[in-house]
């Protein structure tokens, strides 16, 4: 028994020095990338965490953009710099997001916006605004106006979800497994790093290379596992919540929709997601609709030029009333 024992306790040692070596090559690793890469921004404390945003052009307003669930302020990058060229444009990273600290709990839409106005408010930032929401960026977006309306001058919506989507729409087919709830556990050890998946995931990327190496980069991170489960479970919630979307008055408004989905699901409820898009544009007395009818739900990509030509033609309303 005493020799079974002692056999016992190898592999259970080689368990825990295989653990050991993974965390410390993860924590080495992502040391080396934050000296390589840098966050291109400001970090501003936020209730004693950073949060990350990175501002370029001149003018006013400002064009603030909210990203999707799970994406950093450099997935759009190029199309960020050309906005910068029609007045200033401040892309930002949610808590835990890209170059942002870390969170350990889910994050409801209110909670995003108040980290917003804080962000905005400790590094200074005080002009009117214009709010570019994608996807869940959208209701974000209508939430920070929700919250704090008198900065807010104009706002575009692209694919953006809608509060009563879960309600209103089948829902989707049920996945028995979710990867991120195993990623936890893999990334803090180095395995999602030697997996090689993430350098995968970015392989046929658009981005330019050095954007592309940052993206992959702040995606290796051990936590980021945790924050786009974190952030995926606060979305749930709040269309489990079925709030009504709020009155935007006459603020200038753009809502650009997909017109040509490439997953299933889209495919077979496009008509509801038109009508929940229509609804988006019916919020304000000054607002109207804009498919993409070559773009599914990643327009930035496919159809950038109704972006730019959007916020633009909102930039230019806001100017004008005020």
């Amino acid at each position: 028994m005493r020799v079974a024992k002692r056999f016992l306790y190898i592999p259970i040692g080689l368990v825990l020095l295989g653990v050991l070596s993974g965390w410390i090559y993860q924590t080495t690793m992502e040391a080396r990338d934050d000296r390589n890469y840098p966050a291109p921004g400001r970090l501003v404390d936020v209730d004693g965490h950073r949060m990350h945003i990175f501002c370029q052009g001149h003018g006013t307003p400002t064009i603030i953009v909210e990203q999707g669930i799970g994406a950093q302020s450099l997935g759009w990058a190029p199309l960020n710099e050309r906005m910068s060229e029609i007045t200033t444009v401040c892309a930002y990273d949610r808590a835990g997001m890209g170059y942002s600290d870390p969170v350990d709990h889910v994050t409801s839409a209110e909670e995003v916006a108040r980290n917003l106005n804080k962000l905005l408010h400790n590094a200074g930032m005080t002009d009117d605004i214009v709010l570019v929401g994608w996807s869940a960026g959208g209701m974000y977006a209508r939430e920070y106006y929700r919250q704090f309306p008198d900065h807010v001058k104009g706002m575009v919506l692209v694919d953006s979800s809608h509060e009563q989507q879960l309600a209103r729409m089948p829902p989707p087919d049920d996945e028995s497994f979710n990867p991120l709830k195993l990623d936890l556990y893999l990334a803090p050890i180095g395995w999602i790093r030697l997996s090689g998946e993430v350098e995968e995931r970015f392989a046929n990327s658009p981005l330019p290379a050095p954007i592309r190496d940052r993206l992959i980069a702040v995606n290796l991170k051990a936590h980021m596992s945790r924050t786009r489960l974190a952030e995926g479970d606060g979305l749930l919630a709040d269309l489990a919540a079925k709030r009504a979307s709020p009155r935007l008055g006459s603020m200038p408004l753009i809502v650009l929709s997909e017109g040509k989905p490439n997953i299933p699901f889209m495919q077979e409820n496009l008509q509801t997601w038109a009508q929940l898009q229509e609804e988006l544009a019916h919020l304000s007395t000054n607002g109207r609709q804009i498919v993409a009818t070559q773009s599914a739900h990643a327009i930035h990509r496919t159809e950038p030029d109704l972006i730019i030509n959007s916020v633009q033609e909102v930039v230019a309303a806001a100017r004008a009333a005020r």
